[in-house]
């Protein structure tokens, strides 16, 4: 499910008074409770002319069900005392079934709405954040550069001296530490690993990558964004690890993209092991043109732009239905990307390594992880019957396969388990 961006023309145009700043706020929280009783056109005449020129009754009506699809139903927003304020602009918290939505309001000189966005990451409400088999846990936050990391360190409930602890890297896109997203991924794939590898004496540190979940206050923004971002976040991390006299040996776990970090910071860290889980064997370009060729009205022009993204060339020349992929805002981020070769960087390690593929996985094929072999031969590589990107247990049609994906207490894979701790031990 996409991330659910609801942007509509910005305007900065004064500064208001605390007197403004409450009217904006009642009429924040009016316009919500008119789209929660499907009073469109009501709610749009709250709205600016510029607003209401891009949206209309029926359009607004399919962006609130869908809010609604992607975050459960509507339940409350939070009194108006709590609402945030900044200029000609407010926060509304708003309550829904499975998240808490914070609602970015713009005012127009005349008072009138002339954006209505989400700027801030969901939070989940769910009770996934806490381990169901109550393993220790504890928040940590590291500074990294440029912001704060935030994440939790999970440790067995009866540990040794020397006890081992590895670093989960999430996979891409808004993926949190416990590996679930606003895509309507509730897997909790990273938090049940973390509980297997504590159930075998294995300690871990899982976290949110920046600018996702709780790793939101970063000096940069999404716009310079690059991948050696995430490396480095994972290098001081795994540095922090090892510095922690309790802990005997340090090994990397990557999941997807957190596999080419998890390869990459590995050569700055020398771990113990490292493992990759679901990674990709080839360069992200290839991986995008090569989905891109069930689409075919969209192969020429996605091609032109992965093309001068390759060149490190950005384009604001990008169709809406690509925008998703290739939107200027991620494009540094995919230049840099681009520029990564899983096979070389994995041929470079001189470590322990561990590669595991699914048979019934949608996203990166054993073929990936068939081609990280060969350019390590010396690694051990582990194909896992019936398992699927979320490292669970499924069959190979993708309805079923997609449903694994909204199941939190679906566990793990048994045979991923089972492999993954006779290796590390």
């Amino acid at each position: 499910m996409r991330y659910l961006f609801i942007l509509f023309t910005l305007l900065f145009l004064s500064i208001y008074s605390g007197k403004a700043q409450n009217t904006n706020g009642n009429k924040a929280a009016k316009f919500i409770s008119l789209m929660v009783d499907s009073n469109y056109k009501e709610a749009l005449d709250l709205t600016s002319a510029d607003f209401k020129a891009k949206v209309n009754p029926a359009t607004l009506s399919k962006i609130w069900k869908g809010i609604n699809q992607q975050f459960g139903a509507f339940e409350q927003v939070e009194p108006l005392d709590s609402i945030t304020n900044n200029n000609n602009s407010l926060i509304l918290q708003a309550t829904f079934k499975d998240y808490i939505v914070p609602l970015t309001f713009h005012f127009n000189t005349s008072g009138d709405i002339s954006a209505f966005l989400m700027q801030q990451q969901p939070k989940i409400r769910a009770n996934t954040n806490r381990s169901p088999a109550n393993f220790p846990e504890e928040a940590l936050k590291i500074k990294v550069n440029g912001g704060i990391i935030s994440g939790t360190l999970m440790t067995p409930k009866n540990p040794q001296a020397g006890t081992p602890v590895a670093l989960i890297i999430a996979g891409s896109g808004p993926t949190d530490r416990n590996g679930n997203n606003l895509y309507g991924v509730k897997a909790n794939s990273y938090l049940l690993l973390a509980e297997a590898l504590a159930d075998n004496g294995i300690a871990s540190f899982r976290y949110d990558k920046r600018l996702i979940g709780e790793s939101v206050n970063f000096q940069t923004s999404q716009n310079n964004l690059v991948f050696n971002d995430f490396v480095d976040d994972a290098v001081i991390l795994g540095t922090f690890l090892k510095n922690q006299k309790k802990f005997q040996k340090l090994f990397i776990i990557g999941h997807s993209e957190g596999s080419n970090i998890g390869i990459i910071a590995s050569e700055q860290l020398n771990p113990d092991a490292v493992v990759s889980l679901c990674g990709p064997g080839e360069n992200l370009a290839t991986v995008l043109e090569n989905q891109l060729l069930t689409q075919p009205s969209l192969v020429k022009e996605a091609t032109s732009i992965i093309n001068l993204l390759k060149q490190g060339k950005m384009t604001n020349n990008v169709p809406t239905e690509l925008n998703s992929l290739f939107a200027p805002a991620i494009q540094p981020f995919l230049i840099s990307s681009f520029k990564i070769n899983p096979e070389e960087e994995i041929r470079k390690l001189k470590i322990p390594i561990l590669i595991v593929g699914g048979t019934t996985d949608l996203q990166v094929p054993t073929s990936h992880a068939e081609k990280l072999k060969a350019a390590n031969p010396k690694a051990t590589l582990l194909l896992i019957k019936n398992m699927n990107h979320t490292l669970k247990t499924a069959p190979a049609n993708k309805e079923a396969n997609l449903k694994t994906y909204s199941n939190p207490n679906l566990p793990l894979n048994s045979d991923l388990v089972i492999g993954l701790v006779n290796f590390l031990k």
